[in-house]
């Protein structure tokens, strides 16, 4: 199984042979099992034409490669245990778990371990930070999705590739409760337990020895936002993390860093904001209105049912999603 070829997210097209009662059942109810199958495979696109001996696929290449072996895996199955309620889920888990670990697992340079993707949604960020060449990438959506981690191994690969010179991580500092905002706050300069997760992703990456050597010779800098203000970062992949919670002034300084071969990386989830006073404009919400419709960024959007931290933060988080669109209708 041939994957992880989508510099572009070209298409492909494949017919898979099946006995056609397969067919027949595959495509009965209006499709109901291929269309669970195309919904396991978003983000990547999927369409399927019945013959009567075959299903043509036609899509985006890594979506057509595991949907013939979903397909096929499918057929094993029946014949090897017979039908049942599970058929078409128990196939689609064992060969996209199987793609995870092996097909789709990234081997980057400058990191020992295999990086394995947990959703197809990684996948499809990870390919956007190794392969555009677009100067602002986002990766937005809910907690827990791995787009921090992502950022991080996709920046340590690109230095160690020689295609930048320099990884440069930040997130704006979130005023804690009791706190009470100060000139020296307010700059951002100060280095506290807040930037601790972007160096946990680094330890976990590449462990303390190697983080101490790069950061001597000046490769990596994890540093406070206000840092950032008058300097130019020239082949640089400059890592905003968590930038909902930056003012759009913030968020402003931030994205006019950008030198030559530069690259801003931003991620962040619009839906949790904490900036002091609750009525500011989140930076991150503001800066993908202005790009939208425009050239100038890939967006990349992760969903609530791609959380991979733990089964529980997803149901968490759609019920807090419901709760909040109760709560806005009720006070609307």
């Amino acid at each position: 199984m041939e994957l992880h070829h989508d510099p572009t997210r070209a298409t492909a097209t494949k017919v898979v042979s099946l006995p056609p009662p397969l067919v027949e059942r595959l495509v009965a109810g209006q499709g109901a099992s291929m269309r669970r199958i195309a919904d396991a495979l978003r983000p990547y696109h999927l369409q399927v034409s019945p013959r009567p001996e075959a299903l043509a696929l036609t899509g985006e290449e890594i979506a057509v490669t595991l949907a013939a072996a979903i397909v096929e895996k499918i057929a094993e199955l029946l014949r090897t245990e017979g039908g049942h309620e599970g058929l078409v889920d128990a196939a689609i888990g064992g060969v996209l778990s199987h793609a995870f670990k092996f097909e789709l697992a990234y081997r980057l340079k400058g990191i020992t371990q295999a990086v394995r993707p947990m959703s197809l949604s990684q996948v499809g960020f990870m390919n956007t930070l190794l392969m555009s060449d677009r100067s602002l990438i986002f990766g937005v959506g809910p907690t827990g999705t791995g787009k921090t981690h992502l950022a991080i191994a996709a920046g340590l690969s690109l230095l160690a590739e020689g295609r930048i010179k320099h990884l440069v991580m930040t997130r704006p500092r979130v005023m804690l409760e009791g706190e009470t905002m100060t000139a020296g706050l307010r700059a951002e300069t100060a280095y506290d337990e807040q930037l601790t997760p972007i160096e946990d992703e680094l330890r976990q990456l590449i462990g303390h020895d190697e983080i101490r050597q790069l950061t001597e010779r000046g490769m990596i800098e994890v540093m406070p936002l206000g840092r950032m203000r008058g300097r130019t970062f020239n082949d640089t992949m400059l890592l905003v993390d968590e930038a909902q919670n930056m003012t759009v002034g913030k968020m402003r300084m931030a994205a006019t860093r950008i030198g030559r071969n530069g690259q801003l990386v931003v991620t962040g989830d619009p839906a949790q904001v904490d900036l002091v006073g609750g009525d500011e404009v989140s930076g991150l919400a503001h800066l993908l209105k202005l790009v939208a419709g425009t050239d100038l960024a890939a967006v990349h959007h992760f969903e609530a049912y791609q959380i991979i931290r733990n089964p529980v933060v997803a149901r968490l988080e759609a019920l807090y999603s419901q709760s909040r669109g109760g709560e806005m209708q009720a006070a609307a």
